[in-house]
C-alpha cells in the first residue's frame, strides 16, 4: 500500500535541530578517479540536511570543482541538482515522474513520495513509494567532488524496464548522444544541435547499434549524464516537443548513472573521458589527414566494374584532384562473404591495382563479416561453427537481414573463426596488392547470442581488435560504447547522408555530436552524400568539399568531373568551376594539415576533440550554445562554411581577436557579422590570433588576394580619464610568403588628442611572419567627452598598400556633482554617485531592482520640468552592471523624490534583455504595467511622451528612426511633473554590485 512520508522518523533523527550534518572525507566516497587537487582539499566533506519538503546532500566546492547540492524532494519525489544556488538539473514531475519503471502489465509507474532515508558510509539511501501498489523505489546517491553516482532499483511489482526522465529546460540545452534517430530523418538527413532544438526518438540505442553512439549527454549548464549499461536503451529528447529527456534501459536490473557537475561543458567532457578513455594513438597517419580518401560508393553504388573504377581514378588524377587512396566499395565480390572477385566485372584485379598504384594512389577494398546465405563460404562457416548463434535457439546460426540480403555473422569471440576470416583477408590483400580495407556493417546483432563467456558489448572490443590489424585508409570504423573503442583512435565516418542541403548541415552538427562523446578523429560522410538520392547539385558538392576541408579528415566519393545519378541512371557532368573549387578545397585542407596534425598530437595527450562546438573554447559566450553551423578546429580556427543556398551568411564570433582569412582584416568579438559575403568561391573562416597555432593556420588559410599584412591595436578596449595618458601598441604582421618593403605604422586620433611613439614606427623590410611593434603614449583632450572614441592604427607597406585596425578607447566619467537646474535623489540603501560634464551625465547606483516589487534607483532629474504635454528624451551612451537585468533609462513622475504621489513611468534598457517600459496604473507608486523586450544595444535613444494621462515610450538606435515600445494610461498624472534619468543595479542576486550608466543629450520639451 502507498503511505505518506515517515516524517516522525525523520523528525526523531533530527531531534531538536532542523538539520543533521554528517562529514565524510571526499576521498572515501566513490570509486571514480579522483583529482589530486580534490584529494588534497578533501575536508570539509559532504553534508546531509533535512528541511521541510526536502532532504539535501551538499558537496562543497574545492579548488577544481564548483560544488553542488542534490535535493531530494519529499512530497512529490524528485531529484534536483543545484550549483551556486541555481537549479542545473531536475527530474520530471507530475504524471511522468523522474524515476520511472514499466510494470509487468506494461503500464508506466513512477516514484511518488519519500518514505525513508539514511546517510551511511558516504551513501545517501532514499526510499520512495510509487504509483504501483506493492512497489517501492530505492535510490542510492554516492557523491564525489565533481559528480555523483545514482543507482536505483524497484522492490516488488515485477518491473520490466527502468528509466530516468528529466525536465530538459532545467539543464539548459542538451548535447552528446552521437548519431541521433529523429522523426525528421536523422541521422541520415537530420541532426539537431542542440538536441532539444529538434526531436530525438531513438528506440534501439545500444552497444550493437550501427550508429556511432554513447550513453552520454551534457548540457549548457555544465551537467553531464552517463548511463552505465550494456543493454539496449530507448532514448527520447523533446519527443513530440514535450520538453522531456527520457533514458530507459531495457532491463529490470539496477539503473546506474553518473551525473557530472562542473563549471564548463569542456570539463564535463573531460570527466567522461576520464572514465571511458582517450585515444592512445591515431589509427590514421599524417598523409590520411592531409589528403582525401576517394571511395567508389556514391559515384557508382553497386553498379561498378573494373573499367568504371579505372576511369574514375584517371579523371581524378588528370584533373589534379589529389588523394591518398582509391577505395573500391561494395559489389566487387562474386557473392557477399566469399572474399573472391567477380570475374565478370573485375577480370583483372591485379592489373587494376597496379594501374591505380602507378597513378600514386593506394588501393583499398570494402569488406564485411556478414556472409550471405547463398555464398560459398556460408556453409563452410556453418560446418565449422564460425557463425554467431541465434539468441532464441542457440543450436542454429543467427540469420540477419541487411541491405544486401540474408546473412550470418562471423563470431569474433571464436578464435578459430577469427583466424579463418583474418587469414582470408590477408591472402586476398597479398595476392592483389591491396593496401587497406573499409570494414562495414556491425560485428554483432541483438538477434544473436554472444559466445559463452562473452557479452554483447564484448563484440565492439573484438571488432576493434580485428580492424586494428589493418590499414583502414581514413575510412575508419564504426565501433563505440566501450573503452577499447575510445582508446583505439580510429577515424570515425558518419552514417550515410543524403545529397541535399539538409544532409550537409547534418554532417556538420553530427561531427560535433560524435567528437564530443569521445571520438575525436571525425570526418563527414562522403562529400556530396551517399544515401542513394539524386546526384548532388554543383553548389551542394562544392560547399560540402569546402566544409570538409575544415574538418580533421576529408572523405570523398562523388567526382566533381562527372558522376552517375543512381535514381535515373544518367550521367551528370559538372562544369570546370566545380572541378576548380573542389581542387581548391583539397589544397586548402592539405595546407592546413600541419596545423591539424598538431591537434592530433594534442588530442593524444588531452583527449579533447579537434572539431568542437564554439562553447568548448568560449563557455561564457551564451550565443555560442545555439550555433549549429560553425565550429572550432583546434584552438585557433573558427570554421563558418556556407551550408545553405545563397551567397551570404551570418557569422558569430565569440570573444577574442579574430583574423578574417578572406578579407585580411582583424575583428574583435563577441560580434555577429550579418550578411557576410560568401559567394561560391569563398569559405568563411577566422583565426584566433591569441591561440596556439594561429601562425600555421593563417599561413594555410589566408587567401592569396587578401592583404599581405594586418595591423592590430592592443589592448582591445583601453580606458582612461579625460586628459590622462595611456599606452597602446600597434603590431603590423606580414602574413604573406614574401617580404614587405617600406613598412610604416601610424595612429589616427580624435581631435585634440595626441600620441607619441616610444618605439620604431618604420621598417625597411618585414620578412614572412615578422612583425613591427610600436608602443604609443596617447593623451586624450582635457575636455574629451565620456564614452567611446575611435583609435585607428594604420600600416602602409610597399609604398602604397594600406591596412587599418580600430579600437574603442573609453574615456571614463568620474564621480563629482551635477549643476543647476539638475538635482539628484535616490531610493537605495547604498550611496549613489553622480557626475555631469556639459550635456553628459553619469550615475553609479546600487538597488535590488527597479520594478513593481522594489523601486531602488539613483536619479538625476529636473524639478517641475515636464508639462501635461511634454517629451522627455536622452541618449543612453553606455551601461555596465554585473546583473543582466541592471537598468538605466528615463523617467517621469509628479514627484521623482516621492513616486507614490503619482504620474510615475520609466523607460529603461536592461543590461542583457532589452527594453522595459513600466508605469504605475493606480497611483500607489509601484510600477505595475510592463511592455518591452528585444535585444540590448548602445547607444540607445530613449523617448517618453506625455499627453495628459497618456504616456508613450519610444526607442531608437540612431535618434532618427523611432520604434514604439508601448503606451499606457497613468490616471494619477497631474499638472507639471519631474523628468529625469535613472539607474538601478538590480542586484538582488548580485549583492553589493553597482551599475554605471552614462547619458547625454537629456532634454524636456
Amino acid at each position: 500500500m502507498r503511505t505518506s512520508p515517515r516524517t516522525s522518523r525523520l523528525g526523531s533523527l533530527l531531534a531538536a535541530a532542523l538539520a543533521l550534518t554528517l562529514l565524510t572525507p571526499l576521498t572515501d566516497l566513490v570509486a571514480v578517479p579522483a583529482r589530486a587537487a580534490d584529494v588534497a582539499a578533501a575536508a570539509p566533506g559532504p553534508t546531509v540536511t533535512e528541511t521541510p519538503g526536502a532532504v539535501s546532500l551538499t558537496v562543497p566546492a574545492t579548488g577544481s570543482s564548483p560544488g553542488y547540492v542534490v535535493e531530494v524532494r519529499t512530497e512529490e519525489f524528485a531529484l534536483v541538482t543545484e550549483r551556486a544556488g541555481k537549479t542545473v538539473l531536475g527530474t520530471a514531475t507530475g504524471d511522468t515522474g523522474g524515476l520511472r519503471f514499466r510494470s509487468g502489465d506494461g503500464s508506466w509507474q513512477h516514484a511518488t513520495a519519500l518514505t525513508d532515508w539514511a546517510w551511511k558510509d558516504g551513501v545517501l539511501t532514499v526510499t520512495a513509494d510509487s504509483t504501483l501498489d506493492g512497489a517501492t523505489v530505492e535510490a542510492r546517491i554516492t557523491p564525489g567532488a565533481d559528480r555523483y553516482q545514482l543507482d536505483w532499483d524497484v522492490k516488488g511489482g515485477g518491473p520490466k524496464q527502468l528509466g530516468l526522465a528529466y525536465d530538459l529546460s532545467s539543464a539548459g540545452h542538451w548535447y552528446g548522444h552521437g548519431e541521433a534517430e529523429t522523426p525528421q530523418g536523422g541521422p541520415g538527413v537530420n541532426q539537431p544541435w542542440p538536441l532539444d532544438a529538434g526531436e530525438v526518438d531513438h528506440k534501439t540505442f545500444g552497444p550493437a547499434s550501427y550508429h556511432m553512439i554513447d550513453p552520454f549527454w551534457y548540457t549548457s549548464k555544465s551537467i553531464g549524464l552517463r548511463v552505465d549499461t550494456g543493454n539496449v536503451m530507448d532514448v527520447a529528447l523533446n519527443k513530440g516537443k514535450d520538453g522531456l529527456g527520457s533514458f530507459i534501459v531495457e532491463s529490470p536490473d539496477t539503473f546506474k548513472a553518473t551525473v557530472f557537475v562542473e563549471s564548463t561543458p569542456l570539463e564535463v567532457y573531460r570527466d567522461y573521458i576520464g572514465i571511458v578513455g582517450k585515444p592512445a594513438k591515431s589509427d590514421a597517419p599524417y598523409e590520411q589527414y592531409a589528403k582525401p580518401l576517394w571511395n567508389s560508393w556514391a559515384q557508382f553504388y553497386t553498379k561498378v566494374d573494373q573499367e568504371k573504377l579505372l576511369d574514375y581514378a584517371t579523371d581524378l588524377y588528370d584533373n589534379g584532384l589529389d588523394g591518398h587512396t582509391i577505395q573500391l566499395d561494395d559489389k566487387w565480390e562474386s557473392n557477399y562473404g566469399n572474399l573472391t572477385w567477380d570475374p565478370k566485372t573485375f577480370p583483372d584485379p591485379k592489373g587494376l591495382s597496379k594501374k591505380i598504384h602507378d597513378m600514386g594512389f593506394d588501393f583499398g577494398i570494402w569488406v564485411t563479416l556478414w556472409i550471405n546465405l547463398d555464398s560459398d563460404n556460408y556453409q563452410y562457416a556453418v560446418d565449422h561453427d564460425y557463425l554467431l548463434k541465434d539468441a532464441k535457439d542457440t543450436s542454429k546460426p543467427c540469420e540477419v537481414t541487411w541491405w544486401n540480403g540474408q546473412a550470418g555473422i562471423i563470431d569474433l569471440a571464436n578464435p578459430d573463426a577469427k583466424a579463418w576470416y583474418e587469414g582470408n583477408l590477408k591472402r586476398l590483400m597479398d595476392t592483389y596488392d591491396i593496401d587497406g580495407l573499409k570494414f562495414d556493417t556491425r560485428f554483432f546483432d541483438e538477434k544473436c547470442a554472444p559466445r559463452e563467456g562473452h557479452q554483447a558489448t564484448d563484440y565492439q572490443k573484438l571488432g576493434t581488435q580485428l580492424a586494428d590489424e589493418f590499414d583502414l585508409q581514413g575510412a575508419g570504423i564504426r565501433v563505440h560504447w566501450n573503452q577499447t573503442a575510445h582508446e583505439a583512435g580510429f577515424v570515425t565516418r558518419q552514417v550515410d547522408k543524403g545529397t541535399g542541403w539538409d544532409s550537409l548541415r547534418a554532417s556538420a552538427s553530427q561531427n560535433l555530436a560524435i567528437s564530443t562523446i569521445g571520438y575525436p578523429f571525425v570526418e563527414s560522410d562522403m562529400i556530396g552524400g551517399s544515401g542513394g538520392q539524386p546526384a548532388p547539385t554543383k553548389d551542394v558538392l562544392v560547399r560540402w568539399a569546402q566544409s570538409a576541408s575544415l574538418m580533421p579528415l576529408m572523405y570523398a566519393s562523388t567526382s566533381p568531373v562527372d558522376t552517375n545519378d543512381t535514381t535515373t541512371g544518367q550521367k551528370v557532368d559538372y562544369d570546370q568551376e566545380t572541378v576548380d573549387l573542389y581542387r581548391q578545397a583539397i589544397k586548402t585542407h592539405e595546407k592546413l594539415a600541419p596545423y591539424i596534425w598538431d591537434q592530433v598530437q594534442s588530442t593524444l595527450k588531452t583527449g579533447d576533440p579537434i572539431m568542437r562546438p564554439l562553447f568548448f573554447d568560449f563557455p561564457k559566450d551564451e550565443a555560442s550554445y545555439t550555433v549549429a553551423d560553425e565550429w572550432m578546429l583546434g584552438p585557433a580556427v573558427l570554421a563558418a562554411p556556407k551550408l545553405s543556398t545563397g551567397a551570404t551568411r551570418s557569422v558569430h564570433l565569440p570573444p577574442g581577436t579574430w583574423y578574417d582569412v578572406n578579407q585580411g582584416t582583424v575583428i574583435r568579438g563577441p560580434k555577429t557579422l550579418k550578411g557576410y559575403a560568401a559567394p561560391l568561391g569563398v569559405t568563411p573562416a577566422f583565426v584566433n590570433l591569441k591561440a596556439t597555432g594561429a601562425d600555421k593556420a593563417i599561413k594555410a588559410l589566408k587567401r592569396d588576394d587578401a592583404p599581405a599584412a594586418s595591423v592590430l591595436i592592443t589592448p582591445d578596449a583601453p580606458a582612461t580619464d579625460a586628459g590622462k595618458p595611456f599606452e597602446v601598441t600597434t603590431e603590423v604582421t606580414n602574413w604573406s610568403t614574401g617580404t614587405l618593403k617600406s613598412v610604416k605604422a601610424a595612429l589616427d586620433l580624435p581631435d585634440g588628442w595626441s600620441a607619441k611613439a616610444t618605439g620604431p614606427t618604420t621598417a625597411d623590410s618585414l620578412q614572412n611572419g615578422a612583425a613591427l611593434a610600436t608602443t604609443w603614449t596617447v593623451t586624450p583632450a582635457d575636455d574629451a567627452r565620456w564614452g567611446s572614441h575611435d583609435l585607428t592604427g594604420t600600416a602602409t607597406y610597399n609604398r602604397s598598400t594600406k591596412v587599418s585596425d580600430t579600437v574603442q578607447a573609453q574615456v571614463k566619467a568620474a564621480p563629482s556633482s551635477v549643476q543647476e537646474p539638475y538635482l539628484t535623489t535616490d531610493t537605495t540603501s547604498e550611496d549613489p554617485q553622480y557626475a555631469q560634464g556639459g550635456d553628459q551625465f553619469a550615475i553609479w547606483a546600487g538597488g535590488q531592482d527597479l520594478s513593481g516589487w522594489k523601486d531602488e534607483k539613483g536619479v538625476i532629474y529636473r524639478d517641475d520640468a515636464a508639462g501635461e504635454k511634454s517629451t522627455v528624451q536622452a541618449q543612453l551612451v553606455s551601461q555596465n552592471s554585473a546583473s543582466p537585468v541592471g537598468k538605466a533609462g528615463i523617467a517621469l513622475a509628479n514627484d521623482l523624490t516621492a513616486p507614490e504621489k503619482g504620474g510615475y513611468a520609466v523607460l529603461a534598457m536592461t543590461q542583457s534583455y532589452g527594453l522595459e517600459f513600466m508605469t504605475d496604473s493606480d497611483g500607489d507608486g509601484k510600477l505595475d504595467t510592463w511592455a518591452g523586450g528585444g535585444s540590448t544595444y548602445h547607444p540607445a535613444y530613449l523617448k517618453l511622451t506625455r499627453d495628459g494621462a497618456a504616456y508613450t515610450a519610444y526607442a531608437s538606435k540612431d535618434g532618427e528612426t523611432w520604434s514604439q515600445v508601448g503606451t499606457a494610461q497613468v490616471p494619477s498624472a497631474a499638472g507639471t511633473g519631474d523628468a529625469g534619468m535613472v539607474a538601478s543595479a538590480a542586484n538582488v542576486n548580485y549583492p553589493g554590485e553597482n551599475i554605471e550608466a552614462v547619458f547625454s543629450g537629456f532634454s524636456v520639451s
